[in-house]
C-alpha cells in the first residue's frame, strides 16, 4: 500500500507531510472541503494507532483475581521503573480494588444461595429466622 502525501505547504514553508483524503491531492488541512474537514474533526482521534492498539489488548472476558493480581504487578513494576505515570497508576490501583469488591461480593452471594438451598433441602426452612 502507497502512502500518499500531500501537496501543501506548510506555514512553516515545508512541504506537508499529512495523508491525502483518498481520491484527492490534498490532506484535510490543505482541502478546501470545509464539510470533510469538520467530519474528521468531529470524529476526535477515534481510531488513532494509540487507542486501537489499548482496545487489542484488553482481555475479551472479565478477569479473575489471579489475572487482576499480574497486571498489578506489572503495573507495580512500571511505576518503580517511572515509565509509568503515578496517577495512571492511582486509576488502575482504584479499579483493581473495585473490581475485586465485586467479585468477592458476587462469590458471597453465590455461597449464601448455596446454603440456602441446602437448608432448604433438608426441610430446615420452616425453622429459618425463629427464635
Amino acid at each position: 500500500m502507497t502512502v500518499v502525501n500531500c501537496n501543501g505547504i506548510t506555514k512553516g514553508g515545508n512541504k506537508c507531510r499529512a495523508r491525502v483524503i483518498p481520491g484527492t491531492d490534498w490532506c484535510v488541512f490543505h482541502s478546501a472541503d470545509a464539510a470533510q474537514r469538520k467530519a474528521w474533526a468531529a470524529q476526535g482521534g477515534t481510531n488513532s494507532a494509540a487507542k486501537v492498539r489499548a482496545k487489542a489488548a484488553l482481555p475479551a472476558a472479565a478477569m479473575g483475581a489471579d489475572e487482576v493480581g499480574g497486571w498489578l504487578a506489572i503495573c507495580f513494576r512500571r511505576l518503580i521503573a517511572e515509565r509509568m505515570d503515578p496517577t495512571l497508576g492511582n486509576a488502575i490501583s482504584g479499579m483493581a480494588k473495585a473490581m475485586l469488591a465485586v467479585q468477592a461480593a458476587s462469590e458471597i452471594e453465590e455461597r449464601l444461595a448455596a446454603l440456602e438451598r441446602a437448608v432448604e433441602a433438608q426441610g430446615l426452612a420452616s425453622r429459618r429466622y425463629s427464635a
